[in-house]
């Protein structure tokens, strides 16, 4: 099965998706202006070249919960675990 990479289209609608569910909205960037620090055009323009060119370990990396949970103090928290 050959693999058809996604659409600039299709990966504006993930990266917008991905980032409203962090709670942030680009759409209150202008659309395309050269004078301002930054744009939804320039801003979707980049995350999609990181998306595209991210290696195939990392956005394919899924975390186990299982191994070694993050905890707030490390120290004690081996200490009770017997690690």
């Amino acid at each position: 099965m050959a693999i058809t990479l996604p659409t600039d289209a299709e990966l504006n609608t993930f990266i917008l998706a991905r980032l409203a569910t962090i709670g942030i909205d680009i759409t209150t960037l202008p659309l395309s202006d050269a004078s301002a620090p930054a744009d939804q055009t320039r801003v979707l323009s980049s995350i999609r070249s990181f998306i595209r060119s991210s290696s195939p370990q990392i956005s394919q990396y899924v975390a186990d919960v299982q191994e070694n949970p993050p905890v707030l103090y490390p120290a004690p928290f081996s200490q009770w675990t017997l690690e």
